[in-house]
């Protein structure tokens, strides 16, 4: 039996919003299968990096707090260069290495492989293509619009070491937040002066803690505050 390549957006956060509530814990995670292993352009633990759930609340004064809103909206993703061809050739080159001589897989030719490697590339030709279509304001708290990637770190793609290097320095995290939302129903938990107000913002991030970037917005936002606290998912 052949051994089962795992996608690399495999690893899907937990569940959508619960009312109230922000981001909801998920269910318990089956096993993992057996012979999983990430593709060698995706440097990755042997397993799937757990997912942490955040609250970050934000209150100021209202014409603060609209100013900020407004930049902070974007599509939510990191606009990594995307080669569909250099795709296709990583999972060519996995495929081949799954499956070697003396390996008792019943593994696939290499025409075989072949096939696998066009599949697989267009499926991340469609992905790719889809969240193209992301509307500008599709996420209410995008770490790229307040903190953006260089261009120059950008070039060097998503697995470069300069790469994760920074992002690990500037946002804490390696990859853009997921299930970004505001979290109807939240409080600062004390009263505000008049004129003031406040929004939480509840999403998921796993391989860090996106206290840089939190940093960074208290650097640009004086006269807002911000409070960020982990949700732990049961």
């Amino acid at each position: 039996m052949t051994e089962t390549l795992r996608l690399p957006w495999a690893d899907l956060p937990p569940t959508t919003l619960c009312e109230g509530e922000g981001p909801s814990a998920p269910a318990r995670r089956p096993p993992a299968r057996r012979g999983r292993r990430p593709l060698s352009a995706w440097p990755a633990p042997a397993g799937p990096l757990p997912w942490q759930g955040w609250h970050l609340l934000v209150h100021g004064p209202d014409a603060g707090m609209a100013a900020f809103a407004t930049e902070a909206a974007g599509p939510g993703l990191i606009p990594w260069p995307f080669d569909a061809e250099r795709v296709e050739e990583d999972m060519f080159a996995l495929a081949i290495g799954a499956n070697r001589p003396g390996q008792d897989r019943g593994g696939l030719s290499v025409e075989g492989c072949r096939i696998l490697a066009r599949q697989f590339r267009a499926a991340a030709e469609a992905r790719h293509a889809r969240l193209a279509l992301r509307p500008d304001g599709a996420c209410p708290l995008d770490f790229n619009r307040l903190v953006p990637v260089p261009d120059r770190i950008l070039h060097l793609g998503a697995t470069h070491p300069d790469a994760r290097a920074w992002l690990m320095a500037n946002w804490g995290v390696l990859e853009a937040p997921a299930r970004m939302a505001l979290v109807p129903g939240r409080r600062a938990g004390r009263r505000l002066p008049r004129g003031h107000r406040a929004v939480v913002y509840g999403f998921f991030t796993r391989g860090g803690t996106p206290a840089p970037v939190v940093r960074r917005m208290e650097e640009h936002y004086p006269l807002l505050t911000f409070r960020l606290t982990s949700r732990p998912l049961t």
